[in-house]
């Protein structure tokens, strides 16, 4: 899977999860732990990966969410 596909369904999920808001480079830090735990568990089920606690608190943009969810299915 690309980056960009990636980033595409990501930006899908997002706007699944929170209807109405603008999915942005940015978005993460705007949302609160209890919707970015949302964000987090509606990516693993549908990319089947598993975000590791101490790595998710470090993805601040959207395209670190990629880049990482790239990795993993990668690996």
């Amino acid at each position: 899977m690309t980056t960009v596909e990636i980033e595409t369904r990501l930006r899908d999920i997002f706007t699944e999860q929170f209807p109405g808001r603008e999915c942005t480079e940015h978005s993460l830090a705007d949302l609160d732990s209890v919707q970015r735990l949302t964000l987090v568990v509606a990516l693993e089920d549908h990319f089947e990966v598993c975000f590791d606690p101490g790595e998710e608190d470090s993805l601040e943009t959207l395209n670190d969410v990629v880049r990482y969810i790239h990795q993993e299915l990668a690996d």
